[in-house]
């Protein structure tokens, strides 16, 4: 029987992983890959989808960033751990285009922001536990509370 792993699991233990560990970790940033940001502006409009089929097409996504990044802890310092933030991001973005589900894409795209304000927080404060990165981190919960709607967790 194939595992699955819903889009909101994926996003919620990568979240975990960013935020909620702070041992270990190699720190380089070499899982996140690169994305090519104009191919993804160019990309033409998605169809219609349901919620579902928008949850698991962001699921498949994610899956592979996610396997990356479970073979260590979060990295302890603020700048590594905002790289590991941006790869997460950046896969997202990437896969928003071919979204056809309009609030699931709305809600993933407030994610994203939020979670870049997380790494952006991150890098200006050099701290895990500053009051804006501690603010950052509440607003990723609140865009992750969306998520959960639009992608319940089975």
């Amino acid at each position: 029987m194939r595992k699955h792993i819903t889009t909101i699991t994926t996003a919620v233990l990568a979240v975990t992983l960013l935020a909620g560990c702070s041992g270990g970790g190699s720190g380089d940033g070499s899982g996140a890959a690169a994305t090519d940001t104009a191919a993804t502006k160019t990309a033409q409009a998605a169809p219609s989808q349901t919620k579902k089929e928008a949850c698991d097409q962001l699921e498949d996504a994610l899956r592979s960033f996610v396997s990356e990044q479970m073979s260590t802890s979060a990295p302890a310092d603020p700048k590594s751990r905002a790289e590991v933030v941006d790869g997460f991001t950046d896969r997202i973005d990437a896969a928003l285009p071919k979204v056809g589900n309009a609030e699931v894409k709305t809600d993933f795209e407030a994610f994203t922001k939020a979670a870049k304000g997380y790494a952006d927080a991150l890098e200006s404060s050099g701290s895990t536990t500053s009051d804006a990165v501690t603010a950052a981190e509440a607003e990723v919960q609140r865009s992750l509370t969306a998520i959960s709607a639009d992608c319940p967790a089975k």
